[in-house]
């Protein structure tokens, strides 16, 4: 297991530079000090932050959503959940195949079409949070009833809805890169994403991996991403479910557990991913994006819809 000091170079390469980080954005230090928490740490910070946040009054988890809940709870993970109807599955695709992806990681690249990256460099085609929060149906996914009642059950609280994305993943690259290797997301204390195929997904058409259990196991909790034989030595292969499944389809994830997306061999992978946190974290805009509806909860929308 990683030391104190290792943990903490994660996202710490100097006091100077966490200080200044602090300034930029108020929501800095929690996050970039995430990676020292070991495991109880983390579950004993969050009950206590849970327990006043806010809470829907007389709330109760149906037959349906204790089972999601169950299955997140002890897996790390939630069986496949039917596909979206068609006609939001439809406008949806259209919607990130009419506007440009980018690579934050190569900004000199500037925008290209979702089925031509402008570098052989670069894996995975992005949208900026504006970009998916427009797309047809979105704001409704990011307030599905039975997700926000699996995630009150898991955070202990209302949630808070972050770090929402879309992004293309494409094929003929040699090396894995970024989410393409084992990692734990360390964005907040507790949280979980619910990811969406956008497009069909088989083995070699870039398959989600996730390492059951392991979003309550501290083996190899050093903030680092793993190789796929660390992993396989540390949990066994028997430990990592593969996800194949048609577009539309949907699953709910622990995302402390280790995770990444294959590297797609045939044919391009488009991924929608939401998170909702029990606080804000740094990986959302400082200021909402859009107006909020009235049927929206204010808290849990309050990073995006204003």
């Amino acid at each position: 297991m990683a030391t104190f000091a290792e943990r903490l170079k994660t996202r710490v390469p100097s006091w100077q530079r966490f200080f200044e980080r602090a300034r930029e954005d108020a929501r800095n230090p929690a996050y970039d000090l995430l990676p020292v928490l070991g495991l109880d740490q983390r579950n004993f910070f969050s009950k206590t932050l849970a327990a006043f946040s806010p809470k829907t009054p007389g709330f109760k988890l149906t037959e349906t959503q204790t089972v999601l809940h169950d299955q997140l709870r002890q897996n790390g993970l939630t069986a496949l959940q039917p596909a979206l109807p068609a006609r939001v599955l439809g406008d949806m695709l259209a919607h990130f195949k009419s506007i440009p992806c980018h690579d934050p990681y190569r900004a000199h690249l500037g925008p290209f079409p979702w089925d031509k990256s402008n570098s052989e460099e670069t894996n995975i085609g992005y949208y900026t949070w504006e970009e998916v929060l427009r797309a047809p149906h979105m704001v409704a996914l990011m307030n599905s009833p039975d997700i926000l009642a699996v995630a009150e059950a898991y955070l202990g609280c209302k949630p808070v809805i972050d770090n929402i994305g879309a992004a293309w993943a494409y094929p003929g690259r040699n090396t894995a890169k970024g989410v393409q290797r084992f990692h734990r997301d360390y964005d907040c204390s507790r949280c979980f994403k619910a990811f969406y195929y956008l497009t069909d997904i088989n083995l070699t058409s870039g398959p989600h991996r996730y390492v059951k259990g392991s979003h309550q196991d501290r083996r190899l909790e050093s903030g680092k991403a793993q190789t796929d034989d660390a992993i396989i030595e540390a949990f066994g292969a028997e430990a990592i479910e593969t996800i194949t499944a048609p577009a539309g389809s949907w699953f709910l994830e622990d995302v402390y557990g280790f995770h990444k997306g294959q590297l797609p061999v045939d044919r391009p992978r488009l991924l929608l991913a939401i998170e909702y946190n029990l606080y804000p974290s740094p990986l959302s805009p400082k200021a909402p994006l859009m107006a909020r509806e009235p049927q929206y909860d204010p808290y849990i929308n309050k990073l995006f819809l204003k």
